[in-house]
C-alpha cells in the first residue's frame, strides 16, 4: 500500500517505536512489532478489534476530537499524552503523535500514529505527586516548624505553624536568613553549626534562641540536615525541623531551684545538727561554772575542742559554698606531693604506720591552684592513715601518658562496705566518727575544677584506692 519502497518498510517495521499508518476510514492501516508488543496483541488479535478498545474513554474523545481537526485542515498534526488498555488489562500511558501525509502521486490523506512508552514516567510522576501531598499534608499540619533553606540559609518554604510559634506568616519570611532572627549572643553557634554543615550531612541538634514577630526571644530546638546533589556530591540546601522549648527550658529552671533549694536544706539542717552537738556541750559547762563559781581546766579543754570543732565545720561549710575562684600555675605534681608527705610522715611514724611514695620520672608540669591540690592530697592521706591500723602503709604511685597525670593513694585498711561507698561524697557522711563529710566532698569539688576525674575502689578487708586523673599542661 503506502510503503512502495523497501527500504522505507523496513525502517518502518523493524523500528523499536511502536507505530501505524493507517487511512481516514482506518482501513488498510499497517502496524510494526513495536505497536504491537505495546499494546500485547498479536497482528491477528489486533484485525478484530478498534483503536477505540484499546483507549481510555477520557481520552479517546480527545484523541477524536484532534484527529477530527486534521481532517477539517484546522492542523496537520498534533501530540497527545494518552492512556491505552493492555491485553493483560493494565493501563499504559503513551505520548501519541499523529501526523498527516500526503501522497502526491495518488493524491491521497495517510497519518502516521508514533507511541512512546511513558508508562515508568508517568507511574514514577504519580508516586511522587502521592509522596509530595502526603509530605505537604504532614508538614502543614505538623506543630513543628519546617523550614527549606537554600545553601545560605534562605528560606524556600516555611510550614503555616510558624505563625503559632514565632507570629510570622508563613510566606513573610521568604527570602530571608535565619540570621536575621537569632538572638546576638547565640549568632557565633548558628554560624559554626551553618559552616559544619556545608561539609557534613548531619543531622544537627541546634538550641538557640529566635526573635517573635512581638519581639521577644523565644527558645526553640532545630534538628538541621544538609541536602546534596546526587550528581556533583555538593550541599545544595537544609531542611530544618524545629521545635518551641519554652515549657522545657521553664521546667528546667523550675527543677534547679527545686534542686538547690533541697540541697540547701540538706546542708542547713546537717550544719544545724552538727553544731548542735558541740554547742550543747558548751552549753553544759557554761552553766556549770555559772551555778559552781568553779574554773575546771580539763572541762575548759573540752569546751575550748568542742569550739574549735564548730569552728572546723563552719570552716569546710563556707570552702564548700565559697564560688571557686580560678587559679592557673604551672604544678609540678610530683613535687607537691613531696611536700604534703613530708607534712604527714612524722605523724604517721609516730603512731607506727607508713607512707610510701612511687613516682614515675618526667611527671609533666600541670597548670592549677597548687594550694586546693595540696589540699586534697593532704585529706585523701590522712583519710588513708585514719583507715589502717598500727603498721598499715599508705602507697601513693603518680604516672603519667600523653594525656592525663594519675595519682594513686593505696592503703590496706579496713576497706568501705559497698554500700557506705554509695554515699561517700555526701556531706556530714564520714566513715570514721569524727569526720565531718566535708573533706572528701571539696576533693571531688577541686578535682573536677582542674578538669580532673576523682575515682573509689574499696574492697572491706583488703583496703581502699583512690585515684585521681588531672590533665597535664598539653592537654
Amino acid at each position: 500500500m503506502i510503503l512502495e519502497s523497501s527500504i522505507l518498510e523496513k525502517v518502518f517495521l523493524q523500528s523499536r517505536i511502536p507505530q501505524m499508518i493507517f487511512q481516514q476510514d482506518f482501513n488498510n492501516n499497517l502496524a510494526n512489532n513495536a505497536f504491537f508488543q505495546f499494546i500485547g496483541y498479536t497482528e491477528e488479535e489486533w484485525r478484530k478489534i478498534s483503536v477505540q478498545e484499546i483507549s481510555h474513554p477520557e481520552d479517546y474523545e480527545l484523541d477524536l476530537q484532534l484527529f477530527r481537526d486534521m481532517l477539517t485542515g484546522l492542523r496537520d498534526s498534533y501530540q497527545l499524552e494518552k492512556r491505552y488498555f493492555h491485553k493483560n488489562g493494565e493501563i499504559i500511558w503513551g505520548s501519541l503523535n499523529v501526523t498527516l501525509i500526503e501522497d502526491s502521486y495518488s493524491e491521497k490523506k495517510y497519518f502516521l500514529a508514533q507511541v512512546l512508552d511513558i508508562t515508568e514516567e508517568k507511574n514514577l510522576e504519580q508516586v511522587l505527586t502521592k509522596n509530595e501531598q502526603k509530605y505537604r499534608l504532614l508538614a502543614e499540619n505538623s506543630s513543628d516548624i519546617i523550614n527549606l533553606h537554600l545553601k545560605d540559609g534562605q528560606f524556600i518554604y516555611n510550614s503555616p505553624s510558624i505563625k503559632q510559634i514565632l507570629g510570622y506568616e508563613a510566606a513573610e519570611l521568604l527570602g530571608d536568613k535565619p540570621s536575621n532572627y537569632i538572638h546576638p549572643d547565640d549568632l557565633s553557634l548558628i554560624k559554626e553549626k551553618h559552616t559544619y554543615l556545608i561539609n557534613h550531612q548531619g543531622p544537627l541538634l541546634i538550641s538557640y534562641r529566635a526573635r517573635n514577630k512581638n519581639g521577644t526571644y523565644i527558645p526553640l530546638e532545630s534538628s538541621v540536615k544538609s541536602v546534596f546533589d546526587d550528581k556533583t556530591g555538593l550541599v545544595t540546601g537544609f531542611i530544618s525541623i524545629t521545635r518551641d522549648i519554652r515549657s522545657r527550658v521553664e521546667q528546667d529552671i523550675l527543677l534547679r531551684k527545686s534542686e538547690k533549694l533541697a540541697v540547701v536544706g540538706q546542708l542547713a539542717a546537717a550544719v544545724a545538727h552538727e553544731i548542735r552537738n558541740p554547742l550543747t556541750s558548751i552549753k553544759g559547762f557554761m552553766q556549770l561554772f555559772y551555778s559552781t563559781k568553779e574554773c575546771n581546766e580539763e572541762l575548759i579543754n573540752v569546751a575550748f575542742s568542742e569550739i574549735n570543732r564548730v569552728e572546723e565545720i563552719i570552716s569546710e561549710f563556707l570552702t564548700l559554698a565559697r564560688p571557686h575562684q580560678e587559679k592557673k600555675e604551672p604544678i609540678k605534681v610530683d613535687d607537691l606531693m613531696k611536700q604534703v608527705v613530708q607534712l604527714l610522715q612524722a605523724q604517721a611514724l609516730l603512731i607506727n604506720k607508713e607512707i610510701k611514695c612511687k613516682i614515675e620520672e618526667d611527671i609533666p608540669v600541670m597548670y592549677g591552684d597548687p594550694n586546693a591540690l595540696k589540699q586534697v592530697f593532704f585529706n585523701i592521706i590522712q583519710n588513708g592513715l585514719d583507715a589502717i591500723d598500727e603498721r598499715g602503709f599508705v602507697i601513693i604511685k603518680i604516672t603519667s601518658s600523653d594525656q592525663s597525670i594519675r595519682i594513686d593513694f593505696i592503703d590496706n585498711g579496713r576497706g568501705i562496705p559497698k554500700e557506705r561507698l554509695q554515699r561517700i561524697a555526701e556531706p556530714f557522711y564520714s566513715t570514721t566518727e569524727k569526720g565531718t563529710g566535708f573533706g572528701l566532698l571539696t576533693s571531688y569539688k577541686t578535682v573536677e575544677n582542674h578538669n580532673g576525674k576523682l575515682e573509689i575502689d574499696s574492697t572491706v578487708g583488703i583496703g581502699t584506692t583512690v585515684t585521681i586523673f588531672l590533665p597535664n599542661a598539653s592537654n
